[in-house]
């Protein structure tokens, strides 16, 4: 049974949230010496609980009716409140969960008022509930129906939109005369009566499963980073989850290796995007820091290049500035450096004066830098000055395996790899969708499927105007101690045989390269747009072959010698360097009209069906926001920021995860690991950096 339309929830204490026997038993057993009567056993007690103080303390004598005993009882445990006492499993995790999808949580209980915020407080988790009411707080208490219409009534909430959770025969007759729903524990007291001879509306045998009954189920198609990405910020929530992917593994898509933080490679771009991509690349530094190679990146404009370098100036200052304004609104934001570092200018004469200066074996100043690329740059042919940017590497692997990790350790998040989607049939409120000879109905439908997005809109008859671009990268090996390099740009005409070269460094001397030229990372036909009768644009046989099953390899070693040849116009000694035999390749989707458009973020069919549009992998968490906003899937406005599943994250796990990985995918195990990571520690603390 599910609960969708619940906005209130009412918890029992004792039994429900919390295991209190061995402090209460502890308490009547000290009553009991002190009254020279025979003690009990802790079993015998648990049978007791549930009706309060004095009902317990007449259980103990037998029916007695004794206020000496039960002051010392009080007393006795006034003082020892939360000596033994602990939280149910995962009920800290679930009520975290709750509070974050906005629901209002309250306390009911027959336990004394005095009583239960020590304890609340003494386990953490006092934060969550905006209302508690213990036996005296009113005339009656539970199994009478007053304390729930009262609190109900008082948060301003109708009974159809309450719901109690008890452990007891009190908590489900309470709500029962109350007309409110009601979910029972099985785990808790209860006199040794099951739960289920007094007919809740529903039955959990674990707290966690609370989840499950009160969230949507919703699937994502499509495990890159944008639908894995959407996965983790819906779990964090508590929700319950199902993400499909036709790879064998998640992440394994375009090919990502910069930190978007500015846009600066992109002159085309609006300043508009390049201000959101600043923002956005912040916020996946959070998200996924052991990810994040923390080295500047150098942007160079030839002299064949009609551009002038400070044309970038005013833009670079805008940026400086919102970094600025950034930094201000949580200085946690600080992930790139000191404000005023944010870039820098070199003159030719700087860059010359340089070039007689010992290259350090681990730089850290712009100038230490810069100093391996005055000695290797052709100067002769590049204008001036040069630019510094604090835009760093984003290392694909390691996105792949922090994703993996994250995502297990959710507990109600369903990963279906090896699977595809063969059909979706969209009902009133709900999606089929049939896959391995199964079908299952979902609540919400999230189309994350990358280039493959407009096939999902297909089945849905859904139109969208798309385009998609397969890219490839090219990955070499050279004698360059890489650890020493920045990421160097080679400005340059998009699609034309001068088109952008970018040289991206990682360990043990290799190299990622892209040419923006038609022979080397862009393709003929590789840029298509969708046709009026498909919202697919349909890519020819050769790169769907590329994808799914292999490249020719002597197609890889032709266009990575030309990606060398592209790059070493500049930097001459990279000339001697070595083809690998496999590139990092993919395509990928530019929703709407726009080919140079690279900050979107998502777009809606009605009210349950989302596509991530994402063209860079730093938009994630914002259209997360717009999807969790969209579909009203929290009871309040939430901006989840914080993930505690990056917490269980260690650098060696990740390390061992993504070199896994990059074996698996036939790349050098070096392409796993970092030359600078952002973190210090094994495990990350927000905000923490070199």
């Amino acid at each position: 049974m599910q609960f969708p339309n619940k906005k209130l929830l009412l918890f029992d204490l004792d039994g429900t949230l919390i295991d209190s026997v061995p402090d209460l038993a502890n308490s009547i057993n000290f009553m009991l010496q002190q009254l020279n009567k025979n003690t009990f056993d802790e079993n015998t007690i648990r049978a007791w609980v549930g009706n309060g103080a004095k009902t317990l303390v007449q259980r103990a004598l037998n029916g007695e009716n004794n206020d000496h005993a039960l002051e010392i009882f009080l007393q006795h445990y006034k003082n020892h409140l939360c000596k033994t006492t602990t939280l149910y499993p995962h009920v800290k995790e679930t009520l975290e969960a709750l509070y974050k999808q906005g629901f209002t949580l309250a306390i009911i209980t027959n336990k004394p008022y005095a009583f239960i915020s020590p304890i609340l407080e003494a386990l953490k988790i006092d934060k969550y509930f905006s209302l508690v009411i213990g036996a005296d707080s009113l005339t009656e208490k539970k199994p009478h129906p007053l304390p729930l219409l009262h609190v109900s009534e008082k948060l301003g909430f109708s009974k159809e939109e309450t719901l109690m959770i008890g452990d007891s025969k009190n908590d489900i007759l309470a709500a029962k005369a109350a007309g409110i729903e009601s979910i029972g524990v099985s785990y808790g007291y209860n006199y040794d009566e099951h739960i289920s001879v007094f007919e809740p509306d529903a039955i959990i045998d674990d707290f966690r499963k609370l989840l499950n009954l009160l969230s949507p189920k919703i699937a994502i198609i499509g495990g890159g980073i944008a639908g894995s990405s959407v996965a983790i910020y819906l779990a964090e929530l508590g929700l319950h989850v199902t993400l499909f992917e036709k790879k064998e593994t998640l992440v394994d898509g375009p090919p990502i290796c910069h930190l978007h933080a500015g846009g600066n490679l992109y002159r085309e771009i609006s300043d508009t995007q390049c201000l959101t991509l600043l923002k956005e690349s912040i916020e996946l530094m959070h998200l996924y820091p052991f990810s994040i190679d923390k080295r500047p990146t150098v942007l160079i404009t030839p002299k064949s290049d009609s551009h002038e370098p400070t044309d970038l100036l005013p833009r670079l200052k805008k940026l400086q500035e919102y970094y600025a304004q950034l930094v201000k609104e949580d200085p946690k934001n600080k992930l790139l450096g000191e404000v005023n570092d944010y870039f820098q200018l070199f003159s030719k004469e700087e860059i010359l004066n340089l070039q007689s200066k010992t290259t350090p074996h681990n730089p850290s100043t712009f100038e230490e830098w810069m100093i391996i690329v005055a000695k290797e740059v052709s100067l002769e042919d590049v204008k001036f000055p040069f630019i510094m940017v604090q835009e760093y590497g984003l290392n694909i692997f390691r996105l792949a395996a922090s994703v993996s990790l994250m995502l297990d350790s959710y507990p109600y998040t369903t990963i279906q790899t090896n699977t595809e989607i063969t059909h979706i049939t969209q009902n009133a409120d709900s999606f089929t969708l049939s896959y391995n000879n199964t079908q299952e109905d979902f609540d919400y439908l999230i189309n994350a499927a990358g280039f493959e997005s407009g096939i999902i809109d297909d089945m849905l008859h859904f139109h969208r105007e798309r385009f998609i671009e397969f890219k490839a990268a090219y990955v070499t090996q050279s004698n360059y101690n890489s650890k020493i390099w920045p990421e160097v740009i080679f400005f340059g005409q998009r699609g034309t045989p001068q088109g952008m070269a970018q040289f991206t460094p990682y360990p043990d001397g290799y190299f990622q390269l892209h040419g923006m030229t038609k022979e080397i990372t862009l393709f003929e036909k590789g840029l298509i747009k969708n046709s009026p009768l498909s919202a697919h644009p349909k890519l020819d046989k050769e790169f769907l072959e590329k994808i799914y099953t292999q490249w020719r390899s002597d197609e890889v070693q032709q266009r990575t010698q030309k990606a060398i040849l592209h790059v070493s116009r500049f930097i001459p000694s990279f000339k001697k360097s070595l083809a690998t035999q496999k590139p990092l390749y993919g395509a990928q989707q530019i929703p709407g009209n726009d080919a140079d458009l690279r900050a979107a973020e998502v777009s809606f069919e009605g009210e349950r069906y989302a596509r991530c549009e994402i063209v860079k992998a730093s938009s994630v968490l914002a259209m997360a926001d717009s999807i969790v906003q969209t579909f009203l899937l929290l009871k309040k406005p939430y901006r989840l920021r914080s993930f505690q599943a990056l917490k269980i994250l260690q650098s060696q796990h990740i390390d061992e995860k993504a070199s896994t990985l990059a074996i698996k995918r036939d790349y050098p195990k070096s392409l796993a690991y970092l030359n600078h990571p952002l973190c210090y520690n094994s495990r990350y603390t927000s905000g923490e950096t070199l």
